[in-house]
């Protein structure tokens, strides 16, 4: 059964504090990005639901009941990843979530939240630790790989058409999902 192994916010390992040393703002958008983003079809997105229930205290309900799905980008080749556009009824603003493989994700972010919730931006050095950081959780984790979740607040003139824009993402997290191999 395939489990998540690491969770990575910016240069944090999360093994070294529970869910309650992350920001609540962050807490949120990650759930947001799972919820709206898992579908919970095959080994690691199961896996990541499992994990954001228990671990990160997600109440999938609650997290689907506070937003709006405007549009949803399926399974991107050119990305490799999906992503969805929702609307927040509680401030009434709008979000777009992508999440994919990790090494894609940090492609298309110029930015990162640590746990406190600070942004900071993603420098040619920080680039390279991140991406070490990837290979190392994809080499750890073996058939499954490492998972990013990335984000961005839009403007509503910013959306016309729906279209789910990639660009200038701030990155949530890193997921390191790992399946043991079977005998047999």
């Amino acid at each position: 059964m395939a489990t998540v192994t690491e969770f990575w916010i910016g240069q944090r390992s999360m093994e070294e504090g529970p869910a309650s040393s992350i920001s609540p703002s962050v807490l949120e958008l990650i759930h947001q990005g799972v919820a709206f983003n898992i579908s919970g079809n095959g080994p690691a997105e199961k896996a990541i639901l499992s994990w954001a229930g228990i671990g990160l205290k997600m109440d999938m309900a609650k997290t689907k009941k506070s937003c709006a799905v405007l549009a949803v980008e399926d399974l991107n080749p050119q990305k490799n990843g999906s992503g969805v556009l929702i609307g927040r009824s509680i401030d009434d603003t709008v979000h777009v979530h992508w999440k994919g493989a990790a090494e894609m994700i940090l492609a298309m972010c110029w930015s990162y939240y640590d746990a406190s919730g600070a942004v900071k931006d993603i420098d040619d050095g920080e680039r390279t630790r991140l991406e070490r950081m990837i290979r190392g959780m994809d080499m750890a984790a073996g058939s499954l790989g490492c998972i990013g979740f990335a984000h961005k607040q839009v403007a509503e003139e910013e959306y016309d058409d729906l279209k789910l824009d990639g660009n200038r993402l701030t990155l949530l997290g890193l997921v390191g999902v790992k399946d043991p191999c079977r005998l047999g």
